[in-house]
């Protein structure tokens, strides 16, 4: 089972983000800000973070350069409505997997969010493989 960790300070957002993402295989955390979901970083495995860039007063960003500390292999997803070019740069620098403008379409989010999934698959296989022949 896939867990997958939502992090916005917006209620309305994460009951979207949960309801496109909830599947039989996927387990969804939801955390309302950047404390809560470093808590749950340090205390749970997770494949996968999506989070708002906008919020106080952990930001986004700040959220991705804890969650490359704690969970370095974890793929993350950044959203945010105030999305400008150096901050689209500045977060795949940091290591996102990718960068989605609010408001997102369902579509647009599902297949980023399946093409994550997939490559932290790839990624696992390909340590696994690593590690079995040393």
């Amino acid at each position: 089972m896939k867990r997958i960790l939502i992090v916005d300070d917006e209620p309305g957002i994460l009951e979207v983000l949960r309801t496109l993402l909830e599947t039989e295989d996927r387990e969804i955390v939801a955390a309302n800000n950047g404390e809560e979901a470093t808590k749950n970083l340090t205390n749970r495995e997770f494949d996968l973070m999506i989070t708002d860039i906008r919020m106080t007063p952990v930001s986004g960003m700040d959220l991705l350069r804890s969650a490359r500390d704690i969970r370095p292999d974890m793929a993350v997803i950044m959203l945010t409505a105030f999305g400008t070019v150096d901050t689209a740069v500045e977060a795949m620098q940091l290591g996102a997997f990718d960068y989605i403008h609010k408001p997102f379409k369902a579509a647009e989010l599902l297949a980023i969010v399946q093409r994550a999934l997939e490559y932290q698959d790839l990624t696992q296989a390909s340590e696994s493989s690593n590690e079995a022949l040393t």
